[in-house]
């Protein structure tokens, strides 16, 4: 179409243009509230994600990056969740993919991680690397807590022990425990 260089494609490019931002806007939307529902249903005080706010920076020879909406499903969370009760937090993104989430093992390396598997080089231990890495965050949150604190981590409220649900279990700062089977 864009070989034509007629008026009447250049505005049918802008219209799709258009369309497709509209429904990635929407998509964002929708993930940002199943985000935040989940959050809720599972009683959870405190959503955490990476902080990739510098990602860019910090990837500059990467052409996927500029795809990713990780900033604009941050924004929408973090105006969403504190309707419900829920805040967000950030956390370091250091080697989160790369460092097996075993409380036993934690070894890090590039090696552990082939696109959506990962599997540590040191105990062995195989799993969903977007899985792996989201337990990283968990715990990494809980970590900062409780230095932050410099006692044993609390929720907001400051009444419970500070427990990251990822789904198909708990993970506290210290400790991972799978619900049965997983």
């Amino acid at each position: 179409m864009q070989q034509r260089g007629t008026q009447a494609v250049h505005n049918a490019l802008l219209r799709l243009g258009k369309r497709e931002e509209a429904w990635r806007k929407q998509y964002i939307h929708t993930v940002a509230n199943e985000i935040v529902s989940e959050a809720v249903e599972h009683d959870c005080d405190v959503i955490a994600f990476e902080d990739l706010s510098d990602i860019r920076e910090r990837l500059p020879h990467a052409k996927w990056h500029h795809m990713w909406a990780f900033r604009r499903l941050y924004e929408y969370v973090e105006y969403k969740a504190p309707e419900q009760g829920v805040s967000v937090e950030q956390v370091e993104p250091n080697h989160t993919s790369q460092r097996c989430s075993r409380t036993d093992c934690g070894f890090t390396h590039e090696d552990n991680r082939h696109g959506e598997h990962f599997e540590c080089q040191k105990c062995g231990y195989e799993v969903n690397a977007d899985y792996n890495a989201a337990k990283n965050i968990g715990v990494r949150y809980a970590r900062k807590q409780r230095h932050s604190l410099r006692s044993s981590p609390k929720s907001g409220s400051g009444d419970a022990q500070v427990d990251v649900r990822v789904n198909g279990g708990t993970v506290n700062g210290e400790s991972y425990q799978p619900i049965a089977g997983d």
